[in-house]
């Protein structure tokens, strides 16, 4: 039988039960085990036993006395027979995985043993937390951010100025003050009316949970969290393994053994990220609880049962460029084919392999951005749709004297029923003749059928290259000598970015000439940019030309055109392309026609817009400095050129007087695909 994880031992199954309500396997698979920090044990001391060997920090310190035959001395001892609750405490908090007994939550965790007892030798008693307060100030004064208090005051009823007052200065060092509810089954957490603005980010309580039917539920001898409380209090695991002074395993439970699950959650908190202070560990656990009982934050188990995955996940993560930090949510890049398009996206993905980002709490992460970068792909079921618009197509012509107008339309199923059929608009123009001037307006929509081969074919048009969202057009042609001049203003309906721009034509019976500008906002060459920091810019300015030509060859009928343009990418302040060269870019085509059939054969050879030239720079975190709390920054340059891929295509036209037949084909010379389209158009008059 597979085993779900190498961390799951005998150790980890003592607490089975404990653990898997937390989620603390994540972090234990994950390497996280609060190595490197300290937390304070302030009780009745610690013993050294087989599950701490090692565990104990040498800034460990004895605050109480020994009283014998009424004659007390400083006493010197962090840990002897007397010291049964605070190395239970210890062991929840740091037992070692060592191959036998138990182990704690964070296992690679030191313990400062702050022992805050005094004991009478003579009558066998012990009184604990006399010496708290200077016991939190030595905390504070050694740097050690995590002080587990399991330990209640005597009278909880009073407010007590030395409790707030001690806390409140723990808090101002960034220390958090862990301190267990109480066993009391009382209303609120023991200590709540020492509760101020001073002290209240430092102080977080802990009420104990146990199994139930419905998941967990308050112990029976818990104290709640208090509508005062309530806001800094969590739940925890009322029972865990621990060990003994005498090495022996126990049970321990109470809210004395929640704390310390929520102490060893801020330890693997600080292990992972020691840029952070105790006061923002316990932020993290506060924010990141798993919600129990009432919706949201409530008098009975605060913000809920603390959870080591979700604590130890990113929250709100973020990316930057060096200049803007942007929230990583929903950000992705889409690299259009003109610039290299998969070639270029999968250089930017192995760049994008290691990429370090910030969350809400400061904290860094390492990992990889690459799933986020994609390129234009032919959509499933985009053949399909044009076949089904193509059979559903139709379409309505108007004419009179210097006046006329079209429209084409087709009809799609609207729902599970085939008899409901919605008509939608494809295209439309009308043209009207003022003699020497013409003006025209024109749409296409993204269901028009192409009389060019039908769409497989590249189109001719270089507005369509550059900006295929420009489907609108309103135009003014004047005759001028022996051609025609025209002016042709341009825009796109918004549904995948927008376009505007405008375009200057002269066109004789054999030779075209055009001069454009277009201006796209949230894609480049109609391709759209993405979303957030990863976006590939925040649109484009393109200006071009082209120069078509038509002539005879004997039988055959040719077509050439030829364009180059320059486009300039709109760099956002907060993207990870952080500047890009002019891109210039070339398309290119021959067609021959020749007649057959009572019809037009029709050959093709296209190259498509492609960029010869350009380039950028990619500028992302690849690591996080701890001394600096900065993020250290890689700018790799990002090539932002295409490859030429010509595309070949066939087609067969005859048009009679009611009917017109269409058939066409198109291979991309990179692959070995071909696809391929007919149709057939009856016109009843």
């Amino acid at each position: 039988m597979p085993t779900r994880s190498a961390q799951d031992d005998n150790e980890y199954r003592r607490n089975y039960e404990s653990f898997e309500y937390i989620q603390a396997l994540y972090a234990l698979d994950h390497g996280w085990t609060g190595q490197g920090v300290l937390v304070a044990v302030a009780d009745d001391g610690v013993v050294e036993n087989a599950e701490l060997s090692g565990q104990l920090s040498a800034l460990s310190k004895d605050f109480g006395t020994v009283t014998t035959d009424g004659k007390s001395v400083a006493r010197n001892v962090v840990g002897d027979s007397y010291s049964d609750h605070g190395t239970a405490v210890a062991g929840v908090i740091a037992g070692r995985n060592n191959g036998t007994g138990i182990q704690g939550i964070a296992p690679g965790a030191e313990i400062v043993a702050l022992r805050v007892s005094d004991t009478n030798t003579t009558t066998g008693e012990e009184t604990l937390g006399r010496t708290l307060s200077a016991a939190l100030d030595y905390a504070a004064s050694k740097g050690i951010k995590v002080v587990n208090v399991s330990l209640g005051k005597v009278d909880a009823a009073q407010p007590s100025a030395a409790w707030a007052g001690m806390v409140a200065r723990y808090t101002a060092a960034g220390g958090l003050f862990v301190n267990s509810a109480g066993n009391d089954k009382e209303a609120n957490a023991k200590g709540y009316l020492d509760l101020n603005d001073a002290n209240r980010n430092g102080w977080l309580f802990a009420v104990a949970v146990e199994p139930s039917a419905n998941g967990v539920a308050l112990a029976s001898y818990s104290n709640q969290c208090g509508t005062v409380a309530m806001a800094r209090c969590v739940s925890a695991m009322g029972t865990n393994a621990s060990m003994d002074v005498n090495g022996q395993l126990v049970l321990f439970s109470g809210t004395s053994s929640a704390a310390p699950q929520v102490s060893g959650l801020a330890a693997l908190i600080l292990s992972k990220w020691p840029q952070l202070n105790g006061v923002q560990a316990g932020q993290v656990i506060l924010n990141t609880a798993h919600d129990i009982g009432e919706l949201g934050i409530d008098p009975v188990y605060g913000a809920g049962l603390i959870d080591v995955e979700a604590a130890l996940s990113p929250v709100s993560p973020t990316i930057s460029n060096g200049v803007t930090q942007t929230a990583l949510a929903g950000a992705a890049m889409v690299v259009p084919d003109a610039v290299g398009g998969e070639q270029t996206g999968a250089s930017i993905k192995q760049m994008l392999a290691n990429v370090t980002v910030l969350d809400a709490y400061g904290r860094d992460y390492l990992g990889s951005l690459a799933g986020l970068v994609a390129h234009p792909e032919q959509r499933a079921g985009t053949m399909a749709r044009r076949v089904v618009a193509g059979a559903g197509a139709g379409s309505s012509t108007f004419s009179a004297k210097g006046v006329s107008a079209s429209l084409s339309y087709t009809r799609y199923q609207a729902g599970l029923d085939p008899a409901h059929q919605r008509s939608h608009l494809t295209s439309g123009a009308f043209v009207a003749d003022l003699g020497s001037m013409r003006i025209l307006a024109v749409y296409s929509g993204q269901d028009a059928v192409q009389d060019e081969a039908l769409g497989l074919a590249p189109a001719s048009d270089v507005t369509l290259a550059y900006a295929p969202g420009a489907n609108l057009s309103m135009a003014v042609e004047r005759r001028l000598g022996t051609g025609r001049l025209s002016v042709k203003a341009l825009s796109s309906d918004g549904r995948y970015g927008s376009a505007q721009g405008m375009l200057l034509g002269w066109s004789s019976r054999a030779l075209r000439l055009k001069v454009g500008y277009l201006e796209e906002r949230g894609s480049v060459f109609g391709t759209p940019v993405g979303v957030g920091a990863m976006r590939f810019g925040n649109g484009a300015r393109s200006a071009f030309v082209e120069l078509s030509r038509s002539w005879h060859a004997g039988d055959w009928s040719l077509d050439a055109y030829a364009s180059l343009g320059g486009t300039r990418l709109k760099i956002g302040s907060d993207t990870l392309i952080t500047s890009a060269s002019p891109i210039l870019t070339q398309r290119a085509g021959l067609s021959a026609s020749y007649g057959v059939w009572g019809g037009q054969m029709r050959l093709g050879l296209a190259l498509p817009l492609v960029a010869f030239a350009g380039s950028g720079e990619l500028t992302y975190a690849s690591g996080y400095d701890v001394a600096t709390r900065s993020l250290v920054f890689d700018r790799e340059r990002l090539d932002l050129t295409g490859h030429h891929d010509p595309v070949m295509s066939m087609g067969y036209e005859r048009v009679g007087a009611i009917s017109a037949l269409r058939l066409a084909a198109a291979k991309d010379t990179a692959t070995s695909d071909w696809r391929a389209l007919a149709s057939w158009r009856l016109t009843l008059r």
